[in-house]
């Protein structure tokens, strides 16, 4: 009967331990604080930022209220999208328009020991995908040029659909602040950026995208029982086991 306790007890403590350990996933909304700078272009004002995103996510305790209380470990950053427009130059001399699409893919990690800051793809911390330790970008970009001194500025149109790194091997830093206050979340740093050569004899344009990203919903990843799953098997077995000994202890004497 004690075993029997003994299992019982320690199963609900497994059950307990994996509904604290969770994280808690920040979806961020860049699209209207966001400026990035590709070669020459500014955007805004050299277009327009229709919608820009990505999902944060980091070890967490949930709290009473529906809060969160974040812990160190290591960060994820994933989902990471972009769709925005080029319009850029003077017309008649060369204008630049047309749309780039960017997504990110795989994963990429990081070390968050303060609760405050994330060093992205930082050495060490390995990533899903990515060159160095940057992270791989699908880009599609369709751009186009008129005016007379287009062939000045580039090798126009601009036809490209294809994965290349986004980071060059670089790590990256973000800073988050107010984590703990749901919907109140808000991250702000750099990240490199290069859209791939149109030809193979040209070059990549480098950049930066200046982060700067409100939170719009965030999700508790508690995990699933898979511990106490896993325990139900054996501990029916050892009470089986239990009970034989006691009714052949007992058939004996």
């Amino acid at each position: 009967m004690h075993r029997i306790r003994f299992l019982v007890l320690a199963c609900a403590l497994v059950l307990a331990t994996s509904a604290q350990a969770d994280t808690v996933g920040i979806d961020f909304d860049f699209r209207d604080s966001t400026t990035i700078s590709l070669g020459a272009v500014t955007i805004p004002p050299d277009g327009t930022i229709h919608s820009m995103g990505a999902t944060a996510v980091l070890p967490a305790i949930k709290t009473g209220g529906g809060a969160t209380s974040v812990q160190t470990g290591i960060a994820q950053l994933k989902s990471l999208t972009l769709d925005l427009t080029v319009d850029a130059g003077t017309p008649f001399v060369a204008h630049i328009t047309g749309p780039v699409f960017v997504a990110q893919i795989g994963t990429v990690t990081g070390p968050f020991t303060n609760t405050q800051s994330v060093m992205f793809g930082s050495p060490g911390t390995g990533t899903s995908t990515g060159t160095g330790v940057g992270m791989s970008m699908f880009v599609r970009a369709q751009l186009n040029c008129t005016g007379f001194f287009c062939s000045s500025v580039g090798n126009f149109p601009i036809d490209i659909s294809g994965t290349n790194p986004a980071s060059q091997g670089q790590p990256f830093t973000v800073f988050l602040a107010s984590l703990n206050i749901p919907g109140a979340a808000n991250v702000d740093g750099t990240m490199p950026i290069s859209i791939p050569p149109a030809t193979s004899l040209g070059t990549p344009t480098t950049g930066n995208i200046f982060l700067m990203g409100t939170e719009v919903s965030r999700t508790y990843n508690v995990p699933e029982p898979g511990a106490l799953v896993q325990l139900v098997p054996g501990a029916i077995a050892l009470v089986g086991l239990s009970r034989r000994r006691r009714r052949n202890r007992g058939a004996s004497q």
